[in-house]
This record gives C-alpha cells, structure tokens and sequence, in this order.
C-alpha cells in the first residue's frame, strides 16, 4: 500500500511545474523516506530521483563528506523535533569536481491532529559563481534570498476535512500570499469552500462528490480563489483522499498552485480563435458578395453592352462601347478570379483521381482556340505518351491559368511550347513561351496574389498564378518559373507524382 501510494504522489507532483522549479525540491513522507525529487535537486545534489526515491534519509544524505551529511541531518532532526520551519545559509555541499553554498528550508507537514507527517526541502544554490551569474551583488544574502523565493513559490500546501464546508486542519504559512493568516483557518472562523469563488463552489463540490463516490482517491481541478482583498486568481488543485478504518473519507490533503498567468493566455488564445473565426466569416460572407452581388450586376452591364453594339452604327460610339466591353470582361474576370482564389483558400483537403495530364492539358486548350487564332500562335505539346497523376479536377485551373499567361505575354505570329518530361515518379509540365521574360527578382514574387508584371497592353487580374500556387500547394507539388533557354521569354512549370495509369479505378481518396 505505501508503495503504491509512493507511485501516485511520484505521478501527481510529477505533473506539476514543480519538477522544472528553479530551485531543488524535495519531498519526505513521515517515515522520512523520499517521495519527491525534482530535476533542480539532481542537479544541486548530484543526486538521481530514481536512486532515491521510496529510499530512507538516512541512506542517501545530499554531500559528499561526513560533515556535510551531518550538518544535513542534524538541520533535518531540529526541524522534525521543532515542527517549525527551519532555514540555514550558506551551508556547504561538496559533489565530484563541484562545490556549493546552499541555502535550504525545511517545513514540516502536520496531519489533522498536529503530528509530524512528512517534510518538504527547499534547496538553492547561493555560491559566489551561482550569484554572480544571476548579475547578484555577492554581498547579498543567501538566506534572505531564499526566503523571497519560498514566499514567492506559487504553491500552497492545505489539509481540510471532508466535513461540511472543509474545515482546515493545516495550511503552510504562505497562505498569506492570498492575504490570510493561518490562525484565520485555525480557529475555525473560515473554511476552505468559504475562500473558492462563489461561482465555482457549486460544481466543486459536485465534483468531489461525484469522483470520491466512484472510489477516486486522487484529484485534480482548476478553479478560482479569492484573496482577502476580493480580488481573484486561477489555481490548480491536487489533492489525496484520506479513509479512516471504515473506509470512509475523513480528510483531504493537497498543493494549490497559482495559474493565473497561464489562465489569462487560455483566455487571450480563446478570444484570439474569435477573432479569427469573425475574420473567416467575413470573408465568407465578401466571397458570397462578389460571387452573387457584383457578378450579377457586371453580367447585366455586359449583356446590355452586346445588345447596343448590335444596334448602334455611329463607330465613336461602337468604340466608346468596346472600351466599356472589354472593362466589364476584366471586371467579371476579375470576380469570378478573386471568387476561385478565396475558395480555394478555405480548401484543406481534396480528392483525388488517377488522370491522364496529357489529355486533361489538351481538352484545357480548346477552350483558347479562339484567343490561339486571334494572335495566330502556334501551340506544341511534346510528350511519349500518357503521363498519369492522382490529381484533383482543379488541375485544369493550373493548365488554363499557364496557357493563359503564354498566349497574353507571347508576340503575334509566336510559339508556344508545351512539355511532359518524366523523371522517377515525377512528372514535370512545362509551357514555354517567346515573350519578354521576368526579371530574376520577380521569379518567386510573381506567384504571390496581384503581384502581375507591368506590361503595357496586357490584360489580366493579377491573380492567376496566386491560383496556380495554391492548387499546386493543395497537391504537395512544385512550381517555379525559369528563362526560356532558347532565346528570349519565360518557362512556366509544374511537378506532380507519378502514378500509374488506372482508368478502372479513378478515385483514390
């Protein structure tokens, strides 16, 4: 049973901050056998928690000389014989290569009936180094030092029946952090339940009843605490059952530990996710406006645009009519652009099919038959036959967005080149065109939203190759852009996976 009871309180302090506190804890049961040991008193010590703990005091004394452990023993024995607190400076500790002056207090545990039930160690290193390497003025105290620290460590130890209202039977003296005095709890006049906030009693109290009723002999909450000024703060409770013979609980006894800071950041992440989940609805509700609202309008504009150009015979006004013609085209572009963009921003995953890139490219190319007519290119696609990927439909939104830039930036009477190369399980595609090129600077910002080169005379929202960008990032493939090596213009290019060429079975997610 004790050895049981060793694992769980190893377990519970364990889970607190106390094990990465940055001054060496140590914990005796009454019997004064180790049963805490946290990462700073192995270091201080020179000591391992797995080689002390569940063993006896007297066994595994911190120092290496006689005198060392016998200064350790005696300051232990008074404070046991006293159960006052007890703290020396400045005493000596020697381990393999090292030495230090330590500062340590002892404070005695005390069960419900004033008896000697265990002892807690506060150990801090206050060598003239150690202090110096903290920017301390060598003069200063170790022990008033290690007083501030001790007052200042955020956990209080308390020990309350399970009698209405849970009377405390103990609690250590920095109760008065919270602006109590331990006479308050002593007396009888103020019970633990009388200090949780009054919005938290409630479900405290069900808690506990809830979790004793189904046999749990440990705990675990956080709630909030008042201090003697009103004022609140967040902690987190710890606490073991105890039973008397009969198996009944008779008394509580636990840490509370100070975790307002690590509340109010919950709290500023909670409002955080808020703020963006606002965000994300508005952006919504703009990417619903500029599909419905202003398409709507912008179609109607360009329908009745059509009609009067049908009518009209006056050629200044045929001419005022074409400008307004090709403005509402870039403006419907423009929105049905910003609407796939937004769209596929809010995308995290998508399925894919086993899909012929060759035949995707060119069924994406008759759609530019009229534009390939108008600048009277001519279009080449070089490939050894089917290169297959498990792409999404979405590919041939990177297909158009490519040939769209080649057939805009390319010369009347020009070339344009289109390749499938296959290396490993890659599949490269790449379309190359004969136009000005992009300076080296340009070559990554390009793919970056509205980020479109000045080019007088050419037509386009800025926003295509942000769209590449990130239906290629949707495929874990590649993009980039590169000279055109035989001579002046740009190769655009794409990598996806290599897979083998299924049409029984196009889905594969």
């Amino acid at each position: 049973m004790a050895g049981e009871r060793l694992d769980n309180t190893e377990h519970i302090f364990n889970s607190m901050v106390l094990q990465d506190a940055p001054i060496g804890v140590c914990i005796f049961d009454k019997d004064d056998n180790y049963i805490f040991f946290n990462a700073k008193m192995e270091s201080i010590s020179g000591l391992l928690s797995c080689d002390v703990l569940g063993k006896n005091l007297s066994d595994h004394i911190p120092g290496s000389t006689v005198e060392e452990k016998a200064n350790f023993r005696q300051l232990y024995a008074d404070t046991k014989g006293s159960l006052q607190r007890f703290s020396r400076q400045n005493l000596p500790l020697t381990i393999p290569e090292q030495g230090f002056y330590l500062s340590i207090s002892l404070v005695p545990l005390l069960d419900g009936k004033g008896s000697y039930d265990g002892m807690v160690c506060y150990v801090e290193e206050v060598s003239d180094h150690h202090l110096q390497g903290k920017g301390l003025p060598d003069k200063q105290s170790g022990a008033s030092r290690f007083e501030s620290i001790y007052w200042e460590v955020p956990v209080i130890i308390f020990k309350w029946s399970s009698e209405k209202g849970w009377p405390v039977l103990f609690v250590s003296e920095n109760i008065s952090l919270l602006g109590y005095t331990k006479e308050e709890f002593a007396s009888g006049n103020r019970h633990y339940i009388d200090i949780v906030h009054p919005e938290d009693r409630e479900k405290l109290l069900q808690d506990v009843s809830r979790l004793t009723g189904a046999g749990k002999e440990y705990f675990f909450h956080e709630y909030r605490l008042l201090r003697k000024s009103g004022e609140f703060l967040w902690v987190s409770e710890l606490s073991l059952l105890q039973k008397d013979e009969q198996g009944k609980p008779f008394r509580f006894e636990g840490i509370v530990m100070d975790i307002t800071d690590k509340k109010m950041y919950e709290e500023k992440l909670e409002k955080h996710a808020e703020e963006l989940e606002q965000i994300n609805a508005l952006k919504d509700l703009f990417s619903d406006i500029i599909r419905h609202d202003l398409l709507t309008p912008a179609g109607t504009i360009k329908g009745y645009v059509e009609i009067l150009q049908e009518r009209e015979k006056d050629r200044d006004k045929l001419n005022l009519l074409k400008v307004i013609e090709t403005s509402t085209k870039r403006l419907i572009d423009l929105i049905e652009s910003a609407s796939k963009y937004e769209k596929l921003n809010s995308i995290e995953e998508i399925d894919y099919y086993n899909t012929d890139l060759v035949n995707l490219f060119r069924s994406t190319l008759l759609d530019f038959t009229s534009y390939i007519q108008e600048k009277n290119l001519k279009m080449h696609i070089a490939s050894q036959g089917p290169c297959c990927s498990n792409v999404n439909p979405l590919v041939s939104e990177v297909f158009a967005n490519l040939l769209s830039n080649a057939i805009k930036y390319s010369p009347d009477n020009g070339r344009v080149n289109i390749s499938f190369l296959t290396d490993g399980d890659t599949v490269k595609v790449t379309v190359t065109d004969q136009g000005d090129g992009i300076p080296d600077e340009n070559k990554i910002s390009v793919f970056n939203r509205f980020k479109r080169l000045d080019k007088k005379g050419v037509k386009g929202t800025g926003l295509g190759l942000a769209i590449v960008k990130r239906i290629m990032e949707l495929h874990s493939g590649g993009y980039g852009v590169e000279d055109n090596p035989e001579g002046k213009g740009s190769v655009f290019w794409v990598t996806f996976k290599r897979a083998a060429c299924d049409p029984g079975q196009p889905k594969v997610r």
